[in-house]
């Protein structure tokens, strides 16, 4: 199977060469449909849109095709790997000491899927209701369940795992798409006392699988593996490999960047384009008879849309931006999981020596195979009673510096801060012997943040990297939540069937003890504020309360333009965001077509 694999990528290389010859030409060259970004949403867009042989649709992607093992292998470290994504430098959180992060940008076919964690887990419904609520008509959980089965494909683990596990699932959630997922065979063993903690925790429900919506819970996620030849299923394995020498209509441009939209009386007719690495001098322009479409990521598409003009104007003018169409929206509202890394020394645990595990991970499919996520979803209510409700919550904490004044954006952040019911708002994981040999990771995931970011471009560099302000803890609850997420972390690894292990707890620290001393800890470096889900910087809600787009993911007052990324997302899901995109692409598809 892998030899398959490595002669399908000589044919892409092929095709590779062929589109950079073509780059060249003068003219405008006119397809039905443009896609900026030939990642998760976008391949699926494209693979959609071209399923009908006389719509052409190009694909312009910033990256190239990642190839050989690193392409196909499950493994985490993908995320490390420089070449296959961009990395601007966050700017300084006031909140964290300045703290500043590498942001994770995907450039690279496939997108944010050749990169992540491959976890496959949806949220609960009630986070999709809540986007019907803010005036989505058809983006709640009804209206996305058939685009979530569209897109899946689930191979059950074997009967022996199943039954050493108790791994559950709902053969109804998924359907018979390209994206494949599975719970792996193989865990480790000194997995079982976490797993049985969780199952027998009051308050825990036990869902057979939250990716039917009911969250939270107890539950074994799937990882984004196909089972007939245990491989990573990327976006571009699922959606594009398979099509792409049969369509003479879809067409992908690697290694060349979309520099800026071209508008006609408040008309998108094309993109701006030059080859990476060569000057603007060199760009040429493609032109779209039916839509522009913006699929470049929570990151990229805001920054986008503010060099072509459209954003909030005083950012505009500030760089010397003409304005186009001032969208006060474009790139507020940025949300990510901030994460808690609670980290522990096991004295006693059972699994291997790291010579040993790199042995296992090759010759009995432990390591990146051995990825099946055991996790607890946490409601509000058990992770602590403390926290102020969101009705009393102020929407002036949500509204960033950059963007002074704009009554509209408090007011859609407060609408925005829906209380989240029955949906989790802490995600507890526990990884063995990596990254701390010989020790466990408790990553306490910040499911449902309050706090708002931004993602804008820099005044002094327009064109260049575009400035991400998490703005980690500007609501004062995030902050409350993370400290019960540690005081919560501590009780749970002091449980008898745990401690067995030995743990002793190395970061935050058990020196840390009293809310503000956690706290101070958290601040200087025990949380991160991005888990590499970055969203709603382009948020799907009416215009009046701050939105980019509508339910027809249209951009408010322009025309022939629409975005299908996870900029759109208004209010993050309680999960990693990879299911949820796919879903959103698929329905986006269907949009798209029926207003062709």
């Amino acid at each position: 199977m892998v030899s398959s694999v490595f002669c399908a990528a000589g044919v892409v290389l092929s095709l590779i060469a062929h589109v950079g010859a073509s780059s060249s030409h003068s003219h405008c060259e006119e397809y039905d449909y443009i896609v900026v970004g030939g990642g998760t949403s976008g391949l699926v867009v494209a693979n959609r849109l071209t399923e009908n042989r006389r719509t052409t649709v190009l694909v312009i992607e910033r990256g190239g095709f990642a190839n050989g093992p690193r392409a196909i292998i499950p493994y985490w470290a993908n995320d490390l790997d420089t070449s296959l994504m961009i990395r601007p430098t966050s700017a300084p959180n006031p909140q964290l000491h300045n703290l500043t992060i590498q942001v994770a940008v995907p450039a690279v076919v496939g997108g944010a899927t050749v990169i992540n964690g491959m976890a496959y887990m949806r949220g609960s419904r009630t986070d999709y209701d809540a986007w019907e609520e803010l005036g989505n008509p058809g983006w709640g959980w009804r209206g996305l369940l058939p685009y979530f089965r569209k897109s899946s494909t689930f191979a059950p683990p074997s009967p022996p795992a199943v039954q050493a596990w108790n791994m559950t699932w709902d053969p109804a959630a998924f359907g018979s798409g390209p994206v494949y997922s599975t719970i792996a065979d193989f865990q480790w063993p000194d997995l079982q006392p976490f797993w049985s903690s969780w199952r027998s925790e009051p308050g825990i429900p036990q869902p057979a699988d939250l990716n039917s919506g009911h969250g939270p819970g107890a539950y074994w996620g799937p990882s984004t593996i196909d089972r007939r030849d245990m491989t990573r299923t990327t976006a571009r394995k699922a959606y594009y490999d398979p099509v792409f020498a049969q369509r003479p209509n879809l067409r992908l441009l690697t290694e060349h960047t979309a520099t800026q939209i071209v508008f006609r009386n408040l008309r998108a007719t094309g993109v701006k384009v030059r080859r990476n690495q060569e000057d603007d001098d060199d760009a040429r322009t493609f032109c779209a008879r039916k839509e522009v479409i913006l699929a470049a990521g929570a990151i990229q598409t805001p920054h986008l849309l503010q060099v072509s003009g459209v954003g909030p104007k005083h950012v505009l003018q500030a760089a010397g931006i003409p304005v186009v169409k001032h969208v006060p929206g474009v790139g507020a509202n940025f949300q990510d999981h901030a994460t808690v890394f609670m980290i522990f020394n096991l004295a006693n645990a059972s699994f291997p020596n790291p010579g040993t595990m790199a042995a296992n991970a090759t010759a009995r499919g432990g390591g990146g195979l051995g990825h099946g996520i055991a996790a607890v979803a946490v409601p509000r209510h058990i992770l602590s009673r403390s926290h102020r409700e969101p009705a009393h919550r102020s929407g002036s904490h949500a509204v960033p510096a950059k963007f002074p004044g704009l009554r509209v954006i408090a007011q859609g952040f407060q609408e925005a801060e829906v209380d989240p019911g029955t949906s989790p708002v802490l995600q507890q994981r526990i990884r063995l012997g990596s990254p701390v040999p010989g020790g466990g990771v408790s990553p306490g995931v910040m499911l449902k943040p309050l706090s708002r970011g931004t993602v804008t471009l820099d005044p002094a560099d327009p064109h260049g990297l575009p400035v991400v302000q998490y703005n980690t803890f500007m609501n004062p609850v995030d902050a409350e939540i993370a400290v019960s997420v540690v005081k919560r972390a501590r009780a749970f690894w002091s449980k008898p069937d745990i401690a067995v292990l030995g743990p002793s707890e190395i970061s935050p620290g058990a020196q840390h003890q009293t809310d503000e001393e956690i706290l101070a800890a958290l601040k200087n470096g025990a949380l991160i504020p991005s888990l590499a889900h970055p969203s709603g910087s382009c948020s799907m809600m009416p215009e009046d309360l701050g939105g980019c787009v509508g339910p027809d993911l249209k951009v408010h007052g322009l025309k022939g333009l629409s975005i299908i990324d996870a900029s759109v997302i208004p209010m993050i899901p309680g999960a990693p965001l990879q299911a949820t995109v796919y879903a959103i692409a698929e329905k986006a598809a269907d949009i798209i077509k029926s207003r062709a």
